[in-house]
């Protein structure tokens, strides 16, 4: 909150390579079969142009601090999400697609598919249960 400026500058930055990824991944096809054979790698490939952009403008700190760490959070509790049976219910209400949150409208904007999050919900139920 210190500096604004560098904050909106960190935005609109990690807004326009986001929207730059998808508008790509939409509109070309060797890139959406990258995009769908690699997920993660795509994601990373996101941070790091954005990372490089940030830099040229000296961003960087303000980004980490301001955008990065409220992710951070969102993405802690979406995986405390997966753990009461209230959750559960919510989560398939969310797979069959009769209600949308935030976490899976940005997950879907990602790419990361359903196939993925179960895993990892299987993944983690099985932690839980030994």
């Amino acid at each position: 909150l210190l500096n604004p400026l560098g904050m909106f500058t960190a935005l609109v930055v990690v807004s326009g390579v986001f929207m730059g990824s998808v508008w790509v991944r939409e509109n070309r096809s060797v890139i959406n079969n990258f995009k769908r054979q690699n997920p993660t790698v795509f994601v990373m490939a996101v941070m790091v142009a954005s990372y490089m952009l940030l830099s040229m403008l000296g961003s960087v700190m303000i980004f980490m601090y301001a955008i990065v760490l409220p992710l951070a959070l969102v993405f802690a509790h979406a995986s405390f999400r997966l753990r009461n049976m209230n959750n559960k219910l919510e989560n398939k209400i969310e797979g069959a697609g009769l209600k949308r949150s935030p976490m899976g409208i940005l997950l879907q904007a990602l790419g990361q598919q359903e196939e993925n999050l179960q895993k990892i919900q299987n993944l983690l139920e099985a932690k839980l249960k030994e």
